[in-house]
């Protein structure tokens, strides 16, 4: 089997990962505005799963995931509250 054709990469300095797409606010388009691996989306501002701007947000920086936005924090918080520990 091979592996998927990388489409853009990562624009970080010197990193040859796959890039998501990353989009500002303000972004009507379906034209992202960057492409950042989940390692360096945060470090650029961009939540590491959804790929949306939330540079600058505490609640972004700091909290209980970093580099996850409240929005995909809380998808995540809500997934891991389903989860049985009997499955395991």
């Amino acid at each position: 089997m091979t592996d998927a054709a990388i489409t853009h990469l990562c624009q970080h300095p010197d990193c040859d990962k796959a890039g998501n797409e990353c989009f500002v606010a303000d972004n009507s388009s379906d034209t992202p505005d960057e492409y950042f691996c989940a390692e360096h989306s945060p470090k650029h501002g961009y939540c590491c799963y959804c790929g949306q701007f939330w540079g600058g947000v505490e609640s972004f920086q700091f909290g209980d995931i970093p580099g996850l936005c409240e929005n995909c924090s809380d998808i995540l918080a809500a997934d891991l509250e389903t989860i049985d520990d009997d499955d395991y």
